[in-house]
């Protein structure tokens, strides 16, 4: 495995220092905006390569560093938090670790360490979303930025399609793939720029062109950058076309025709369907069914997608069987969750994010992670009406609590986390408490545009 290169220690050592003079230069809320979108899409992705106590991931050094910069100069935002339920689940990722090492027999250092390591990956961005970005002025700004990040991305990936890629190990001295096989597809190639995955590149620009897409399509935001916004939304959307990642086409494609169901039938039924999938899925994975229809169609289609996904299925239900002789509170870290032969072999292979939870942390695991990602959109499809989820004020949210559905669709069968998408769930869930506040003091939830002011939905506030 090759080193990482000075320059890739340097841009970690500085990421600290920058964040606090972001937050000086655009504002406390627009600085961490920056440092979240711009740490992780231009940080090295050191995972094995650095030591950092308790921040040894790109996830946890970006999360960590913004959390702790927030709390040491903007303290007194976080004071005016108001918890909720769905606070549980983010708790419960970092109590959840510290005892499945003591059942265990991990010990207690471990699960201190597992604890930490769980808060920063998890809580941390989470809890900046709740803190930072659930006004609806910030949730549309939040939405905006997001489109800008997936501009700023687009001629980096344009050019390790036709490249390869390469910048990662240009810049930082070292490939974030194993092997070439990952990231040639279709003749080309599948840019990874720097993240550690090409899917994760996918999933990142079909998020921001849907999100381009509802602004515009709505006419919340007419122009990005100076840009019209419907050019920006159709390069977006070639962009993500000419990644080459399935799934992440799938995700822009079914995201669109949901938003734009959901304004013809005026009901949420489509996106209350989307939104328990997740749940309706893995339940039946860990009851026994095995996918056979799925498999069947997929070979009438491809046969080679076909076997793959018979692979993974297979691997999926040895790793649920070895899961559930410990179903509570999972295994634990260090590949004890895993399924070796009897030469002590590792024979199973991860694919999904839901499989991993399962093992390591068992049902206390999982479903924290999908309340975390799920429950802020349900409650607020109960609360807004879904004739508001066109309209310029609500747009925003619409397309940011959608982003974190499909990302939590995306995990049952991609083993990928961000930062982003987490923060976007506690912003949903920040969001649903202002729209509660002000419907309890008589205002309307959504306001109507005033003359000269950009559409916003009524907090009261």
């Amino acid at each position: 495995m090759a080193s990482a290169n000075a320059l890739a220690t340097i841009a970690l050592a500085l990421f600290l220092p920058a964040i606090y003079l972001l937050m000086q230069s655009l504002g406390p809320r627009r600085g961490v905006l920056a440092a979240l979108l711009g740490g992780w899409m231009f940080l090295p992705v050191f995972d094995g390569r650095l030591n950092l106590p308790f921040l040894s991931s790109k996830l946890t050094f970006v999360a960590g560093t913004i959390l702790l910069t927030s709390l040491a100069f903007d303290s007194q935002r976080w004071l005016r938090l108001r918890l909720h339920w769905v606070d549980l689940a983010a708790a419960a990722l970092c109590a959840g670790p510290f005892a499945t090492a003591l059942v265990n027999g991990l010990g207690a250092y471990e699960g201190a360490s597992a604890a930490v390591q769980s808060f920063f990956a998890w809580t941390a961005p989470y809890l900046l979303g709740r803190v930072y970005f659930g006004e609806p002025r910030e949730m549309r700004e939040l939405a905006v930025w997001l489109v800008g990040g997936a501009l700023l991305y687009l001629p980096l990936c344009l050019w390790e399609i036709r490249m390869s890629p390469q910048l990662h190990r240009q810049l930082y001295g070292f490939h974030t793939v194993s092997s070439f096989a990952y990231v040639v597809r279709y003749g080309g190639y599948r840019p990874a720029v720097f993240m550690q995955f090409g899917l994760m590149v996918g999933t990142f620009m079909a998020t921001g062109a849907l999100v381009a897409y509802w602004l515009w399509r709505t006419r919340a935001v007419t122009r990005f950058a100076g840009l019209p916004a419907g050019w920006c939304t159709a390069a977006l959307a070639v962009t993500t076309l000419l990644v080459k990642s399935t799934g992440a086409i799938i995700l822009l494609a079914g995201g669109i025709a949901l938003l734009e169901g959901t304004r013809r039938l005026r009901h949420p039924v489509l996106m209350l369907t989307v939104t328990l999938l997740p749940v309706a899925f893995v339940a039946a994975r860990i009851s026994g069914w095995a996918g056979a229809e799925v498999i069947s169609g997929a070979a009438h289609i491809q046969p080679e997608r076909a076997e793959s996904l018979a692979f993974r299925v297979l691997n999926e239900q040895m790793l649920v069987e070895k899961a559930m002789e410990r179903p509570g509170l999972g295994w634990g870290r260090f590949g004890r969750s895993r399924v070796f032969d009897d030469d002590g072999r590792d024979v199973s292979v991860t694919d999904s994010l839901w499989v991993i939870l399962l093992g390591m942390n068992g049902l206390l695991g999982l479903v924290s992670v999908a309340v975390l990602l799920l429950a802020p959109v349900l409650l607020l499809l109960g609360l807004v009406p879904a004739r508001h989820w066109d309209h310029p004020a609500f747009a925003p949210v619409a397309a940011v609590s959608l982003g974190t559905v499909l990302f939590a669709v995306d995990c049952l069968f991609n083993a990928m986390t961000s930062p982003v998408f987490l923060a976007m769930s506690g912003a949903t869930l920040t969001f649903h408490q202002a729209v509660r506040a002000a419907r309890r003091r008589g205002a309307p939830a959504v306001a109507p545009r005033s003359p000269g002011t950009p559409p916003a939905v009524q907090t009261g506030a």
